[in-house]
């Protein structure tokens, strides 16, 4: 149980100690909200640099909190193949059409001078744990079109069969604490999971900023 994703995030730094290669100029990439503080604690611990990666999760039509699959930056869409027949083509459209006007309006909020330089660097994926493991994936692809050299997704906590699905995507799945639960839910192993407001998502970024821990955007991070 973590008390909160801060201190998931310093646990997680120190599983991604290990791995990190300075020599690949490093980069913490945060999926808003929830990854933001666990990114900003591993970027604090680890002196690397850390930045925004907008996804969003494509929500059934008759419940959102069931992920179907998400969308990256480009527009590019990633399914889950077994739900795909229970949608028709036109309730698909919807969803990722209303997704991407949110992800738009999300990067305007928190990245309004677009991504970082990712090319020849190690990307860390960082988000405050997954589920499906969906937006993790389009954050892993965008990362390598944008040309990263090294792709790791790293969680605080999923359940056991998330490997075997972000796995393909990276080059390296690291979680903390891989849970065999049945009815998994990330909010069950947080004393504090309280959903972040977007002020205190963007307070994050500007204490980041403050202490020079947040990358800078460049011409080559326009996707």
């Amino acid at each position: 149980m973590f008390k909160d994703r801060e201190e998931a995030g310093k646990l997680l730094a120190q599983a991604l100690a290990p791995v990190i290669d300075y020599s690949a100029r490093p980069i913490v990439l945060a999926i808003p909200r929830g990854g933001i503080p666990v990114a900003y604690q591993i970027a604090k611990t680890l002196k690397i640099p850390m930045s925004i990666v907008v996804v969003r999760k494509l929500g059934l039509p008759w419940n959102e909190e069931a992920g179907f699959g998400a969308v990256d930056p480009t527009g590019t869409a990633y399914y889950e193949e077994s739900v795909l027949r229970f949608l028709s083509p036109e309730d698909v459209k919807k969803v990722l059409e209303k997704e991407l006007k949110e992800l738009k309006e999300r990067e305007r909020k928190f990245l309004p001078e677009g991504y970082p330089d990712l090319r020849g660097r190690q990307v860390i994926i960082v988000d405050d744990g997954v589920a499906t493991g969906y937006t993790a994936i389009a954050a892993a692809q965008f990362a390598k079109k944008m040309g990263a050299k090294e792709v790791i997704v790293a969680v605080p906590v999923c359940p056991v069969d998330a490997k075997a699905r972000i796995a393909p995507y990276v080059d390296k799945f690291i979680c903390y604490y891989p849970v065999s639960s049945p009815h998994f839910a990330v909010g069950m192993f947080y004393q504090d999971f309280h959903q972040l407001t977007d002020e205190e998502a963007l307070s994050y970024i500007r204490k980041a900023k403050e202490e020079g821990l947040f990358e800078p955007t460049s011409e080559a991070g326009t996707p």
